[in-house]
């Protein structure tokens, strides 16, 4: 090292940069790519276009783009890796026929009028992340969230959790719009909203 930053290459800096890769385009101006569900305005200066995105995700599963101009290009949306209960895609209120695979991207293929109107919809679903060296220690995730459960004091152990194989919904009550659960008696809100005492990762049976 030559030198000395306050993250000393941690690379903590790198979260305030989350926002800077919402939009991209083609080097031929002829593919917008959409990669992030953040509200925002795009002002594709070399189009004449302005796309403005509206939602409220993570707590909506659903994103909203508004074309402002008009033109013929490409619009390839993400398809995230946790989307496996579909892709649901809408223009002007017509659903379109899209072939979705996690980790690729959905082309939108049109000659663009302006106020045309993409509603895109990606169904959250509970997930579990193992660790690599103890597959039954995991963290629990609601579509992208990060779920942790509340501690109500300091633990020596994991937490443990059970769950029902093959359908971890079953296993989960509460309120989806709020991210708020409980699961086997345990209350779980999203990581980023978290400011006590908390687990990320809990030892899971399944049942």
């Amino acid at each position: 090292m030559s030198g000395f930053t306050c993250c000393n290459g941690t690379a903590l800096e790198s979260h305030t940069k989350l926002q800077d890769s919402i939009y991209f385009r083609s080097a031929d101006d002829r593919t917008l790519y959409v990669n992030l569900f953040i509200p925002s305005t795009l002002d594709w200066a070399e189009r004449h276009v302005v796309v403005r995105q509206r939602t409220d995700f993570p707590y909506g599963d659903t994103t909203r783009l508004v074309i402002e101009g008009s033109g013929a290009f490409d619009i390839r949306v993400r398809v995230p890796r946790w989307a496996t209960r579909g892709f649901f895609a809408e223009i002007n209120g017509r659903a379109e026929a899209v072939k979705a695979e996690p980790g690729s991207y959905v082309t939108l293929r049109r000659t663009w009028q302006p106020k045309d109107t993409i509603v895109l919809r990606i169904p959250f679903a509970f997930s579990l992340a193992p660790v690599m060296d103890q597959p039954n220690v995991a963290s629990v995730f609601y579509g992208p969230v990060l779920l942790a459960a509340e501690e109500p004091a300091p633990r020596s152990d994991w937490r443990p959790i059970t769950l029902v194989g093959g359908d971890l919904a079953k296993s989960v009550s509460g309120d989806p719009a709020a991210l708020r659960f409980t699961i086997d008696g345990v209350a779980f809100r999203p990581f980023f909203e978290t400011y006590g005492r908390h687990s990320v990762y809990v030892h899971v049976t399944l049942k």
